[in-house]
């Protein structure tokens, strides 16, 4: 006997002595299984699903952990925005003017934003000025007024005489134009209104962060039975009035979310239990099959309560994918538990084959799954990390308590009520396939196959980054989109958040020579203006600085006299005044909340500086990822500078996790084959039997491509989970053919064909029905999953329950032909 034949032995000899411990133990060991969901369930029942995207990188990493230091410093960590319709725009306005102080009565509130006090600023407007503008306009009143003194007196000489009077100096009316226009760099809207004009928006700015759900829950009620409070009072009563902002928006999309998972797992699950049931044709199935899954799903999320302690966006639809995968192993021996009892043994001797015969298939069939995830749990991205462990585990887990709880539910079933099994009259009866249809199968998947390798090569099969599919289709995250794009002029890209004492003007300095040395360099950068508090509220020596400077112009001003001006002239020289004499130092208290409140911190320490870009379409993956280049520019370029400003930016995580995407990509697609091979390698034992397994698995998965192309599906953060699904569904499939010719011998196929592709089919249906009850959620994410799954597990199941067989049956003619001497044999 070889040493493989010994080692296949031992394994039998182990699996047909844990079938008759079974047998004689069925009651004790269904009890455990049954009895020890209890705490399963209550490890799982703890687990919360985290439906940021910032949760799929490492805490650890720079974007992330920079993220939540400023986030720690926010004065309002979040919002929520109340848009008025402005069919009506000066009911509009009214309402706003109602509800504004309204707001601002909440404890919940800190302030509110969307309305300016532009009085504040006009008033002020000279203590926006540059000194130097000023020192300019003092002189130039100087010397404009003493001129029109000097030709009033008529003792005016000008030495530089061309005939024309004097008239080409400068005029006092024309000085005091200049002095009104004299506002700084300050141009503040009264109203944020949409592009479209069709809404007026209030921001209410709170405390309560949008990840703590329960206290976000209790502070949006609040601020909408505020606005319902207003509404219901005077003309308002129609507005309707919509909301979006951080709070809605993760609100809504949490709900959908536990919706749209709480649903697909009830349907997809009860949906492959009643399909088995009625495939199977015993409504015992629906026990036999159900108790061992959900006490396998139990553990599997019990352990990732332990392990993770979190679901999140990728892995929350595990549900779905492990109740298709894990339903499997109970499919296979159901089947292969009645063909034994067909074949005419009794409980007994089925129960202790029926291990030996199909648990060999099915524990190398988990190993070599389990390996694929397990190289999935190696990713970078912790989106896929995080979903590796689980499933992974969850494999191994739902094929332990499948191939001790099913075997123990037989056992009390038959002896509670036996089955009877009709004695099969040709065990050796099978499907027969035409040979011209078997050269046409042979044929038109490795083209399929071939044609689709083209489509990947060339760029046909695309990859949709656009992170907001992971928001979902909420009505929050839907009118935040469109607010997004009819806000229109630029947008915060990044906050920074610095130090008291820090030179904001040297920040400046340091992020404007950036973006010189990558434009010089040819290369993309996007910020247009930096936001700093100094802009809004000057530093109080710079405004004593300026109040002295109009104190002057202001005494040139008084110099004029009665008939020196117009009408016009006279208007202009009492706003002048009006705003020399407003011209007084100032708090950072006394500015509106409006239009400091972003800069300002919840400590009190430092402030906020805005890096700001031109309002466009930044969700793609190559916008995403050039931004995350920029923000590491900036973050090293403070560095150097030693300035530290740690910085708030979504779409700079957004960029890395594409980028750590990109780079796993390459690392699991060779890796995952090659933990596959080397399981195979390891469980058959022989390079060809490897390889012929690997083949047929590879040609249905690349044949995605293809398919891809000709329904303009795209892969995305969320489907392309779906990938190693395919490739473990296909490996089950793939195996469990292979074992059975193995087992059957030359000319076994045609048995193959009626029972074990008979099988695959049975698993891969009940696969497609868990994911396709994806397809009824309104999360558009979860709905590619769906589609991209049907595409997968289909064209999966073909190259390795269809085809498969047919090069297996190819090569039993061909051997057969080769040993007899005769033509080959194609039917």
């Amino acid at each position: 006997m070889s040493e493989t034949d010994r080692q296949d032995g031992l394994i039998e000899r182990a699996l047909a002595r844990l079938g008759r411990l079974i047998h004689r133990r069925a009651g004790l060991l269904i009890a455990v299984v049954v009895l020890s969901m209890v705490p399963a369930a209550l490890l799982a029942s703890q687990l919360e699903l985290r439906a940021s995207f910032l949760d799929l990188l490492p805490e650890d990493e720079r974007p992330v952990r920079e993220l939540r230091q400023v986030i720690e410093h926010a004065r309002a960590p979040s919002n929520v925005l109340v848009a008025i319709p402005r069919d009506d725009p000066e009911l509009a306005e009214r309402f706003a003017r109602e509800l504004i102080p309204a707001l601002e009565t909440r404890p919940e509130v800190l302030a509110t934003g969307g309305w300016v006090d532009v009085g504040f600023f006009e008033d002020r407007q000279l203590l926006y000025v540059d000194e130097s503008e000023l020192e300019e306009l003092v002189d130039r009143a100087e010397q404009a007024i003493d001129r029109e003194l000097l030709l009033r007196t008529g003792l005016y000489i000008d030495f530089e005489d061309d005939g024309a009077d004097g008239e080409d100096g400068e005029t006092t009316a024309a000085l005091l134009a200049d002095v009104d226009e004299a506002n700084g760099p300050l141009d503040l809207p009264e109203w944020i209104i949409t592009t479209d004009d069709r809404y007026l928006c209030i921001w209410a700015f709170v405390a309560t962060p949008s990840s703590d759900l329960d206290a976000a829950r209790v502070t949006y009620a609040a601020i909408r039975e505020t606005v319902d409070g207003v509404r219901a009072e005077g003309p308002y009563e129609g507005l309707a009035v919509r909301y979006a902002g951080g709070i809605p928006t993760r609100i809504e999309g949490d709900t959908a979310m536990r919706e749209d998972l709480t649903l697909a797992g009830i349907v997809g699950f009860s949906a492959v239990v009643l399909f088995i049931v009625v495939a199977l044709r015993t409504p015992r199935a629906l026990v036999l099959l159900s108790v061992p899954l959900l006490s396998g799903l139990a553990w599997t999320f019990g352990f990732a309560e332990l392990a993770v302690g979190h679901l999140n966006i990728i892995s929350g639809f595990l549900f779905s994918i492990l109740s298709g995968l894990g339903i499997e192993y109970g499919i296979h021996l159901l089947h292969r538990y009645r063909t034994l009892r067909e074949e005419g043994l009794d409980l007994e001797a089925a129960i202790e084959r029926l291990l030996p015969s199909t648990g060999r298939a099915l524990v190398s069939g988990a190993l070599t799954n389990a390996s694929v995830f397990g190289i999935i749990a190696l990713a970078q991205f912790r989106g896929f990390s995080e979903f590796g462990i689980i499933a992974a585990a969850g494999l191994l887990i739902t094929l332990v308590t499948t191939m001790v709880g099913l075997p123990a539910l037989l056992v009390i079933m038959e002896r509670w009520r036996p089955m009877h099994f009709p004695a099969e009259k040709d065990q050796t009866r099978g499907v027969n396939v035409p040979a011209g249809v078997r050269r046409g199968i042979l044929v038109f998947v490795p083209v399929l196959a071939a044609a689709s390798a083209l489509v990947l090569a060339t760029g046909g099969a695309s990859f949709d980054g656009s992170w907001r599919l992971l928001a979902g289709d909420t009505d929050a995250s839907n009118f935040g989109e469109y607010l997004r794009h009819h806000l229109g002029g630029r947008h915060t890209a990044a906050m920074l958040w610095v130090r008291d004492g820090v030179d904001l003007g040297e920040l400046r300095d340091v992020v404007q020579g950036v973006g010189e040395a990558r434009e010089a360099a040819g290369e993309d950068w996007d910020v247009v203006a930096i936001g700093t508090i100094d802009k809004v509220y000057p530093p109080v020596e710079r405004q004593r600085a300026r109040a002295a400077l109009a104190e002057r112009l202001g005494a040139q001003l008084d110099r004029i006299r009665p008939g020196m001006l117009d009408e016009a002239g006279e208007s202009r020289l009492a706003d002048a005044r009006r705003m020399i004499e407003a011209a007084q130092p100032f708090s950072i208290d006394d500015v509106p909340y409006s239009a400091v409140g972003h800069m300002l911190t919840s400590d009190g320490t430092g402030s906020m500086v805005r890096l700001m870009v031109e309002s466009r379409d930044d969700t793609g993956t190559e916008a995403l990822t050039s931004w995350a280049a920029q923000a590491r520019a900036v973050a090293s370029a403070l560095d150097g500078a030693d300035l530290h400003a740690p910085m708030l930016s979504e779409n700079w995580v957004a960029g890395e996790i594409f980028e750590r995407v990109a780079r796993d990509g390459r690392f699991l697609l060779f890796g995952t084959f090659f933990a596959v091979f080397l399981v195979l390698l390891i469980d058959f034992r022989g390079l060809r039997p490897a390889l012929a397994v690997l083949g047929a698995v590879a040609l249905g998965v690349v044949s995605i491509a293809g398919a891809l192309w000709l329904t303009g599906l795209r892969l995305n953060f969320m489907n392309i989970a779906i990938l190693p699904v395919c490739v473990a569904i296909s490996l089950d499939n793939a195996i469990h053919v292979y074992h059975r010719w193995r087992d059957g011998g030359p000319g076994s196929i045609p048995v193959v064909l009626r029972q074990t592709t008979v099988a695959n089919a049975l698993s891969s249906t009940t696969n497609l029905l868990g994911f396709t009850a994806l397809a009824l959620t309104h999360h558009a994410g979860l709905r590619s999953v769906a589609f991209l799954a049907m595409i997968g597990v289909g064209l999966t199941y073909i190259s390795t329950s269809i085809w498969f067989p047919m090069v297996l049956a190819t090569y039993d003619d061909w051997r057969t032909s080769r040993n007899a001497g005769a033509p080959l044999e194609t039917s």
